[in-house]
């Protein structure tokens, strides 16, 4: 082949060199800054594309040691010095233990923030596995930040704050100057859209209540359950959220004893993993206990979609053993984790619900003799399974336990608009997968219109996981 053949080949095999250098920086924008430095040994033309991309993406464990990754940082800050601007700064060191004398990382990140502050910075992502003591204060004043997350960073109090295009917040196990001042911070970003807090720290998580106040946000994640001793530290803990437009709210909190939330609006979807600071080896709940759960679920009653862990439906069920649960009129969708033991409560649980269109229950798996009892008189049937209820979902396997198949008859037999009943089956063997298949077809349906529909799982002879469906009618 001449040399001319050899050219166009190599050109037609590599066309994606001869793109211009601000298409080939924006690819690698979108990678990681360790995958866009290896493309400099592709050829002489990509040897500096990558000092050209506004974006900073390391892992300290890409490096030998935390001066290699120091001096590469601040080496391509230096190069990069021409560009205007630096989009997206996201730095994850793990091993500081190997930090040389001369280097302090609390001034190094410093520096490195400030100088990304200062060209215009869209996304900052600082990850430190201790904590780092007080970021800059240039950060609470970025007017381009559009997204902010801080892991284990000490975050001091600033007179002034403004966060004028900030929509994305992840703050994760840090240290606030005070509890008023974290609430200024959330509340100086007008149109924050999605904040999630993490407080997992059994000793230096120091907040006495979270306050989130803001009409813009429509994602709210809160995890705080790092310390569940009822002790002096955690006693007296609260969180209020005063956000009309969410959309999702997600509460995981072992810590706090009261919550002010106000009201949700109808669209919000909210996830529930609640311990109201409450032993679980208890047999009742005093009455300050039953106000705190009566008025958490008032303040939720009006939403329409609900999960609720097994923690919060061990409380429920305690709590059902004095009085009835708020109702919930326009819940139609509800996925529910259960003890076993606290199976026999669904009744009561689905009372609340009179307009529930859509069930998933997770029950553990039961014992082959493990009994379950649910009332199914007439007069106790929930309202739900008589006039709403159409589609049910059981996710645990079923291997046809007694509880099991009695779990499954009270859906059948009482719910008289259901439309799909699914089940998940572990494929066995043949004789006892048809006597659950032969079980499941002598049930009788309330609902003339019923499909179940059972997913049957296997293993093929390379181990892997099959699922095939039965459907009957």
């Amino acid at each position: 082949m001449s040399e001319r053949g050899v050219a166009c080949r190599r050109t037609r095999e590599d066309m994606i060199s001869v793109l211009p250098d601000d298409l080939l920086c924006q690819i690698l924008y979108n990678v990681p800054t360790k995958t866009a430095v290896m493309t400099s040994v592709l050829s002489t033309r990509w040897r500096s594309i990558w000092l050209s991309i506004p974006h900073l993406d390391l892992q300290s464990d890409d490096f030998p040691n935390f001066t290699a990754f120091a001096n590469f940082i601040s080496r391509f800050l230096d190069f990069s010095k021409g560009s205007s601007r630096l989009h997206k700064l996201k730095l994850e060191s793990w091993n500081l233990d190997f930090v040389s004398g001369y280097l302090d990382p609390c001034c190094l990140i410093t520096d490195w923030i400030n100088n990304a502050v200062t060209r215009k910075v869209q996304h900052l992502d600082i990850l430190y596995p201790w904590i780092v003591k007080k970021m800059p204060l240039s950060i609470y004043t970025c007017e381009t930040l559009v997204s902010l997350k801080l892991t284990n960073a000490s975050l001091a109090d600033c007179e002034y704050v403004s966060l004028p295009c900030l929509k994305i917040m992840h703050l994760v196990d840090n240290i606030y100057a005070s509890d008023a001042f974290l609430e200024k911070l959330i509340s100086s970003c007008p149109v924050l859209e999605d904040l999630t807090f993490v407080g997992n720290r059994d000793t230096e998580y120091n907040l006495r209540v979270l306050r989130v106040r803001s009409k813009s946000l429509k994602s709210l994640v809160v995890d705080l359950d790092g310390n569940t001793d009822m002790d002096s530290e955690t006693t007296g803990k609260g969180v209020v959220i005063d956000a009309p437009g969410l959309d999702y709210l997600s509460l995981e909190d072992y810590q706090s004893t009261s919550f002010v939330i106000s009201k949700l609006s109808f669209s919000a979807k909210v996830y529930v993993n609640v311990g109201f600071d409450m032993a679980f080896d208890t047999a009742v709940i005093d009455s300050s206990k039953r106000s705190v759960v009566r008025t958490f679920f008032t303040m939720l009653s009006n939403v329409r979609d609900m999960t609720l862990s097994g923690t919060t439906l061990r409380i429920i069920s305690l709590y059902l053993k004095h009085e009835l649960l708020p109702q919930f009129p326009h819940l139609i969708r509800l996925h529910s984790v259960f003890y076993n033991s606290d199976l026999g409560k669904l009744p009561n649980i689905l009372q609340s619900c009179p307009n529930l269109k859509s069930l998933v229950l997770e029950p553990e798996e039961f014992k082959m003799n493990e009994l379950l009892v649910l009332s199914s008189s007439s007069s106790s049937v929930p309202e739900c399974l008589r006039s709403s209820l159409e589609h049910v979902e059981i996710k645990t396997l079923i291997r046809g336990a007694v509880a099991e198949m009695e779990l499954v008859k009270y859906f059948l037999e009482n719910s008289a608009v259901l439309k799909k009943l699914k089940l998940c089956l572990r494929r066995g063997r043949m004789n006892e997968e048809s006597f659950i298949l032969m079980e499941l077809l002598r049930l009788r349906r309330c609902s003339p219109c019923c499909e179940v529909v059972i997913q049957l799982e296997e293993l093929n002879e390379t181990r892997q996981s099959m699922v095939r469906y039965y459907t009957f009618l």
